[in-house]
């Protein structure tokens, strides 16, 4: 029974992003950035998406075998989120592509979206000081057609907020859901050289149906691209 009188609060249709920080990301990080920066030499012109001036890889990172170090933590986190995600348990997380970034001074990545994933994300792997953070805009805009006046004096709760921010942290690894809405900042580091460039990889996943499970009438994803069990 309901207390009469008393006012409730329910928040529906939340917008989860997971993040933890990689255990021994520096000695990581140090090889990734040797054969970051190789793949670069050997690809120079990479492709171009949502990427201002920076270099951005081809999406097979994930196939290459000197990367998969960081494809194995990839995949520890998205199974951890299949898991507090209560997913199908016949189903299992599939690495779509991955890619490097490197952006050099005044290099960003415009707002966009990864149509098609389930979750996407990003490593950070540089990140010097100023280098740009990664922000998510609200993902519902038409709560921006009339904003309320708040407390000036008290912090914002998290459902008030209609952006936020996430700093560029190396060895932090951060997921959230493919449709959402996000945008990574000018990199304005005064380094000279690589040592400016903010370096990270992003990546897709998909949620697809073990072998031999059995499958409801709808639903579910098919690929061709690598699972967990071809890392092996």
């Amino acid at each position: 029974m309901l207390e009469k009188n008393k006012l409730y609060r329910e928040l529906w249709y939340p917008t989860t992003i997971y993040f933890k920080d990689i255990e021994n990301s520096k000695e990581l990080n140090k090889q990734l950035l040797k054969d970051i920066y190789k793949w670069k030499d050997e690809d120079e012109k990479g492709i171009k998406r949502s990427n201002t001036t920076g270099w951005h890889s081809a999406v097979s990172m994930h196939q290459r075998k000197e990367f998969k170090p960081l494809v194995d933590e990839l995949f520890k986190m998205q199974n951890e989120i299949f898991k507090d995600e209560d997913y199908e348990p016949n189903t299992t997380p599939m690495l779509d592509n991955m890619w490097a970034n490197v952006n050099y001074k005044y290099a960003h990545n415009r707002n966009h979206v990864h149509p098609g994933a389930l979750w996407s994300g990003v490593y950070y792997i540089q990140c010097p000081k100023d280098c740009g953070n990664i922000w998510f805009t609200d993902p519902a805009p038409a709560r921006a057609l009339d904003i309320p006046n708040f407390n000036p004096k008290t912090k914002r709760q998290n459902h008030q907020l209609r952006e936020v921010y996430y700093h560029a942290v190396e060895g932090r690894l951060i997921m959230f859901p493919g449709w959402l809405t996000h945008e990574v900042e000018m990199n304005m580091s005064n380094l000279r050289g690589n040592k400016g460039h903010r370096v990270s990889v992003s990546f897709n996943f998909k949620q697809i149906w073990k072998p031999q499970a059995v499958k409801p009438n709808k639903g579910g994803h098919s690929s061709k691209a690598m699972t967990f069990e071809d890392f092996e």
